[in-house]
Order: structure tokens, then sequence, then C-alpha cells
């Protein structure tokens, strides 16, 4: 799941809410599956440019306020995890796996000292 799927389906999911509408009804509004919709929602599902189109009619906002995450109410621990995550994961896929190892051990020794000192 990447940073921006999660972004987008949490800024859909609060707008959809604000305007009191379910899940079903914007599906049925936006002429899309409801199961695609809570797959966007849940930022598991790539989101293709019509579909977004047919949301933002079906919700009635401008692009600018689907990507306006000023007041968006995210978990931003779990964001920001997710997206550090994601670029270390990025970093280490293309390492040698010798250099992987030696990252692993080094953080293994670093979390347990951080653990001793509680």
């Amino acid at each position: 799941m990447t940073y921006l799927k999660k972004m987008v389906g949490e800024k859909i999911r609060e707008i959809r809410k604000h305007k009191g509408l379910t899940q079903e009804e914007l599906s049925e509004r936006a002429q899309i599956k409801y199961t695609y919709l809570g797959d966007v929602e849940r930022g598991v599902r790539n989101i293709s440019l019509e579909s977004l189109e047919k949301i933002m009619n079906a919700l009635e906002i401008r692009p600018g306020d689907l990507f306006d995450y000023r007041e968006l109410n995210l978990s931003s621990n779990e964001i920001e995890l997710e997206a550090i995550l994601e670029v270390h994961h990025n970093y280490l896929k293309v390492k040698k796996i010798e250099d992987v190892k030696m990252i692993h051990v080094i953080t293994k020794e670093i979390f347990k000292r951080m653990e001793e000192r509680g």
C-alpha cells in the first residue's frame, strides 16, 4: 500500500462521511462497485482517473478539494510509519543480501539497547 493511495482513500472516506453518505450510496451515485470503493478508501486498490473523476462528481468536489490534506483526520503516525517502511523496503530490496543481513544485525542490536534503557 502506498502513501498516496492511503491518503486519497482516507480523504474520500472523510468527505463521504461528512456528506452523510454510505459507501453503497456513493458507489451508486458514482456508478462504480461499492466493493471497489471500499478498497479505494482503505488504500489497497489503485484508482483510475476515470473512477476518481466519477467519485469527485458524485461528491460534488473539485480535484483541489480531494488533495487538500490540511484538515484530514488521519492517524498520522500510521501513515508516517507506512511511508517510512516503504522507503526502507525499497532501499533494502536492491542491496546485496550480505548488506541487508548486516543492517538487520545492527538494527536488532539498536532495538535491544533501547529496550534495556526502558
